[in-house]
C-alpha cells in the first residue's frame, strides 16, 4: 500500500501536474499567436491601403503637372501671350474651356512676372481680377518657389502640391509658360482641381476605399485609415480618412469557435488517457521496481558529455596530462587544439535550442570523423570543443588537420529541414615548444583562439609568443584606459559632421571618441572599445562621450548630435535611467540626442531590447541602426524595431563603382528606408562619384572624408559656419 501511495503522489507530481501546465501553455500560446495574427493582418492591411492612398496621390499630382504642360510647353499659347492684347476669346477656347472640359482643373489663371493675374477662369467662365484674392494667400508658397527656380535657373519651371483652397483640399500646379516670354520669366500658369466630394469618390473606387473622406483635423478617428496632407510649405491642412478593412478580426470570428472546439476535444482526449494511464499504472504499482544507474554508467556520466558522448573537461584534462608525462621520454609533440563555433549563438536564435544541440551533435561527428583513433575530441561545454593531436613531428601535422577541420564545417548542416552555415575558430599550442604544463597549454591555446576571431573567424592561429606580449599590452592598456577616464587628460570628444545631400550644409554631428595615449600615441576606437568591454569601463565611457555631446548639444541648438552605443552599454542595468538623468543635467531636450546602435545590441535579447528602444524614443531620444546592411538579419530587425534611421555602411559606399550591383543595393536600402518613414544616412563618402550616386539614389544625408574628419569642438564654429557659407 505504501507503494501505491508513493507511485500515486509520483503520478500527481511527475505526469498529471506537468501535462496541465502544458495544456494551459500549449493553449495559450495557441490564442495569444491567433490573435496576433488577426491585429497584424489587420495592420498590414491598413498600411497596404495607405500605400495605395500615397501612390495614388503622388500620380495625381504628375497628372496635375502633364496636363498644365500640355499648355505650358504649347508655342501658340507663349506667342499670343506675347501680343499686347491677347485674344480673351481664344484664350477661353483653348485654356480655360481646355483644361476644365478634358481635365477637370476648376481655377486656372494667367500670372505675369510680378504674380498677377492678367487671365481669370473659375468653374467654367471668366471672373475679374478682384477674384483672385481668395486663391493668392493659398499658394503664396508656390509663387515664391516658382521665382527662386526662375532666379537660380536651375532648368525646373513647374511645381505641383497640395494646398486648402477656400476651406476645402485641392491639386495646384504652378509652371512657366514655355517660349520667348518664359525666357524672362515673363508669364506662367496657375491651375487648381479641388479634391471635392467627387473627386474623393473617385480616388475611393479606384482604391477600393469605403467612406474616403477629407477632414481639417490630423486625429485619427476609430478603427480608420489615415493619411495626412502636407501643403507646399509643410504646415498639415487636413487628412484623408476612411473606414479601415480588418480582415483579421474576420479571421478571428471564423477561427475562434472551431478553436475552441478543438481545444474541448483535446482537453477530452487528454482526461481519456490519463484515466487509462491512471489505471494500468495502479496495477502495475506494486510491482514496479526502483532501478539505479550501474556503477559503468555512473563512471561514463562522470567523464563523458551527455549530448555528444564525447569526453567532457575532466576526461580531457587527464587524457592531457597523460600525454605531457609521455612527450617527456619521447622526441615527438602534442598538439592542443581550442575550437570555438562561429555563428552558433546566431543558429540558436534563430532556430531554438533544438536546432542548437543537433548542431553540436553533427559537428563532434564531423571531428571524429577527422582525426585518428589516438587523438582525442573533447567538447568543454557550449559551442566551445577540444582536440589533443598526439604522435606528431611538426606543427605542419596541426596545421593540416586545422585546415582539414575549416574544410569541413564550412560544409552546410541540416537543422530542421533547414540548411545552415557555420564556421570554426582555432588556437593551436605545441607541447613541448610553446610549454610543457597542461594548464599552460589552455591558457596559451585560449590566447592564440582569441586571435584568430580578431582575425575575421573562420580560420586558425599557431601559439606565438607574441601573442602573449600582445595580450600583456592590451592588460597595460585596459590600467592606462582606467587612468585616462579617471583623469580625463588624454581622452578627447571630436566630432565628424552630416551633411545635407548637396554636401554644403551641416545637418547632424557624430560624437567619437579619441585616446592620445601618452605612450602608444593615438589609440583607435576599434582596439579602445573591445579594450573597455573588457574591462567593465564601456559604460562609464559611454556616459562620459554623451555628458561631453550634451555640452555641445547646447552650443549648436540646431544639429542634432549623434552618440554611438555599445552593446553591453545598452544592456547595461539602468541605462535608460542614467542617459536621461544626464541630459536632464545638462539641459539638453532628448530630440537633440541620436543614439546609434549596431544589431550586436538587438541580437542578445530582442524583447528586452525591444523594450528599451521603445522607452527610449517615447523619452523623445532618436534611435539610429548603425553600420546597416552588414548583419544576417537587418531587414528583421527593421520591421521589429521602431528606429528613426539607418546608416548604409561604408563597405557599400566604397563598392560604388567596383561592384556591378553596388549601386542597386543602395538604391533598394534607401527606398525601403523611405517606405518605412526612416531616414538613410551613408556613411564613408570620400569622392564626388560616390556623392552623386548616392544622391541619384536618394539618401538623405552624407557623412565621410569627402567633407570632413571628425575634428576637436574648438574648430566646429569654423566647420560649420565655412560650409554653411559655402
Amino acid at each position: 500500500m505504501k507503494i501505491s501511495d508513493n507511485f500515486r503522489h509520483h503520478f500527481f507530481k511527475e505526469v498529471l501536474i506537468p501535462l496541465i501546465i502544458v495544456l494551459l501553455i500549449t493553449f495559450s500560446a495557441g490564442f495569444f499567436t491567433l490573435h496576433w495574427a488577426g491585429v497584424r493582418t489587420n495592420n498590414d492591411e491598413t498600411a497596404l491601403q495607405q500605400q495605395i492612398v500615397e501612390t495614388t496621390l503622388s500620380q495625381a499630382l504628375g497628372d496635375m503637372l502633364k496636363q498644365q504642360r500640355s499648355l505650358t510647353q504649347w508655342q501658340p499659347l507663349a506667342d499670343r501671350l506675347a501680343q499686347d492684347k491677347p485674344d480673351l476669346q481664344w484664350l477661353n477656347e483653348n485654356v480655360g474651356a481646355w483644361l476644365s472640359t478634358m481635365f477637370d482643373h476648376q481655377l486656372i489663371y494667367l500670372l505675369d512676372a510680378s504674380g498677377h493675374p492678367v487671365y481669370l477662369w473659375e468653374n467654367g467662365r471668366n471672373v475679374p481680377a478682384e477674384q483672385f484674392g481668395h486663391v493668392a494667400f493659398p499658394v503664396r508658397a508656390f509663387m515664391q518657389s516658382l521665382q527662386q527656380q526662375h532666379s537660380l535657373k536651375n532648368g525646373r519651371h513647374d511645381i505641383v502640391g497640395f494646398a486648402l483652397i477656400d476651406d476645402g483640399p485641392a491639386i495646384v500646379a504652378l509652371g512657366q509658360i514655355s517660349g520667348n516670354a518664359a525666357d524672362s520669366g515673363q508669364y506662367s500658369m496657375l491651375s487648381i482641381r479641388r479634391m471635392d466630394s467627387g473627386w474623393l469618390a473617385s480616388l475611393a473606387q479606384r482604391s477600393l476605399l469605403r467612406d474616403l473622406h477629407f477632414t481639417n483635423t490630423l486625429s485619427r478617428e476609430a478603427d480608420s485609415g489615415f493619411y495626412p496632407l502636407t501643403s507646399f510649405d509643410g504646415l498639415a491642412i487636413g487628412s484623408l480618412q476612411w473606414q479601415a478593412e480588418r480582415p483579421g478580426s474576420r479571421m478571428l470570428h471564423a477561427i475562434t469557435p472551431v478553436m475552441l472546439l478543438v481545444s474541448l476535444v483535446i482537453i477530452l482526449i487528454c482526461i481519456v488517457m490519463m484515466r487509462r494511464l491512471w489505471v494500468s499504472a495502479m496495477h502495475l504499482s506494486d510491482s514496479v521496481l526502483q532501478l539505479g544507474a550501474s556503477e559503468a554508467q555512473a563512471q561514463h556520466l562522470a567523464f563523458h558529455d551527455v549530448l555528444t558522448g564525447l569526453p567532457n573537461r575532466a576526461l580531457v584534462e587527464e587524457r592531457m596530462s597523460q600525454a605531457l608525462v609521455r612527450i617527456a621520454r619521447q622526441k615527438d609533440k602534442v598538439a592542443l587544439l581550442l575550437l570555438d563555433l562561429d555563428r552558433f549563438k546566431t543558429i540558436n536564435d534563430t532556430y531554438g535550442h533544438q536546432a542548437g544541440d543537433e548542431l553540436i551533435v553533427q559537428v563532434a561527428h564531423r571531428l571524429n570523423g577527422l582525426v585518428r583513433h589516438i587523438d582525442t575530441v573533447g567538447r568543454l561545454g557550449g559551442d566551445e570543443f577540444v582536440i589533443i593531436q598526439k604522435e606528431i613531428t611538426s606543427s605542419r601535422d596541426a596545421s593540416e588537420l586545422c585546415q582539414r577541420i575549416i574544410n569541413a564545417m564550412s560544409q552546410p548542416f541540416l537543422l530542421l529541414g533547414n540548411e545552415t552555415w557555420v564556421g570554426v575558430s582555432i588556437g593551436v599550442v605545441l607541447a613541448p615548444d610553446d610549454a610543457t604544463e597542461r594548464m599552460e597549454m589552455m591558457r596559451k591555446a585560449d590566447i592564440a583562439l582569441y586571435e584568430a576571431k580578431n582575425q575575421g573567424r573562420g580560420k586558425y592561429r599557431m601559439f606565438e609568443r607574441s601573442m602573449d606580449e600582445s595580450l600583456k599590452t592590451r592588460q597595460q592598456i585596459g590600467a592606462d584606459l582606467r587612468h585616462a577616464l579617471q583623469t580625463k587628460r588624454d581622452l578627447h570628444v571630436f566630432y565628424q559632421p552630416l551633411m545635407d545631400i548637396s554636401g554644403q550644409k551641416v545637418v547632424a554631428l557624430e560624437a567619437l571618441i579619441r585616446w592620445q595615449h601618452p605612450v602608444h600615441g593615438r589609440i583607435s576606437p576599434t582596439e579602445l572599445i573591445p579594450v573597455a568591454e573588457d574591462i567593465g569601463l564601456i559604460t562609464q565611457l559611454g556616459e562620459w562621450v554623451l555628458r561631453e555631446a550634451c555640452r555641445v548639444a547646447r552650443l549648436w541648438p540646431d544639429l542634432s548630435i549623434a552618440v554611438n552605443v555599445s552593446p553591453l552599454q545598452f544592456r547595461s542595468p539602468g541605462f535608460v535611467e542614467r542617459i536621461k538623468a544626464i541630459v536632464n543635467k545638462e539641459q539638453i531636450s532628448p530630440t537633440h540626442i541620436e543614439l546609434e546602435i549596431t544589431e550586436g545590441v538587438l541580437i542578445e535579447d530582442e524583447k528586452t531590447a525591444k523594450g528599451i528602444i521603445d522607452e527610449l524614443r517615447e523619452a523623445g531620444f532618436r534611435i539610429a541602426l548603425d553600420d546597416f546592411g552588414t548583419g544576417y538579419s537587418s531587414l528583421n530587425y527593421l520591421s521589429n524595431f521602431a528606429v528613426d534611421k539607418i546608416k548604409i555602411d561604408r563597405s557599400f559606399t566604397q563598392s560604388l563603382g567596383v561592384t556591378s550591383n553596388s549601386s542597386a543595393i543602395i538604391e533598394s536600402v534607401v527606398k525601403l528606408g523611405h517606405a518605412m518613414g526612416l531616414t538613410v544616412t551613408a556613411e564613408g563618402v570620400e569622392t564626388h562619384g560616390q556623392m552623386t550616386a548616392l544622391a541619384r539614389a536618394g539618401c538623405n544625408q552624407l557623412q565621410g572624408y569627402l567633407f570632413s574628419e571628425a575634428v576637436p569642438k574648438e574648430q566646429l564654429d569654423q566647420l560649420i559656419n565655412q560650409r554653411h557659407a559655402s
